[in-house]
Parts: structure tokens; sequence; C-alpha cells
């Protein structure tokens, strides 16, 4: 997805939409920060890991990652 596709959908939502990622291993947590990433398409990736891999290359394609953790005090 590219940003203009992200904020065309973003546009149709109600300004107060909460934005969540998934947790760790389950729920969903706040975004907590957007990160800039140099990726590179990997084709051959296994499906359990993700479908782009950090890259320094000339052809790298500049993405943003979004991030999110559970903020909550460990019991």
């Amino acid at each position: 997805m590219t940003a203009s596709e992200l904020i065309q959908h973003l546009k149709q939502l109600p300004p107060a939409t909460k934005i969540v990622v998934r947790g760790y291993e389950d729920g969903y947590n706040d975004i907590t920060e957007l990160t800039k990433r140099r990726v590179k398409h990997n084709p051959d990736a296994e499906w359990y890991y993700g479908e782009y891999t950090d890259s320094k290359e000339a052809d790298a394609i500049e993405a943003i990652e979004l991030f999110g953790e559970n903020r909550n005090e460990v019991k």
C-alpha cells in the first residue's frame, strides 16, 4: 500500500477512529512509532516471514514501518 492509498482509506473514516497494529501474540496495540525503512521485496520469503526485508541496495524502496507496543506495566 502506498501513502496515497492509505490517505484515501483514512479520509473515509471519522477523524476519531482508533488506528491499531497487531499485538505480539494476540490483541492490538496503539501505534507508537513511524520509522523510515529501506526495503526490498523478497519473492522467495516463506509464508511466515515478511514479504520485504531491510536493504541498503540502490534499488531499495522507501517505506514507513508502523510500530506499536503494549506499554502496560508487567505484573
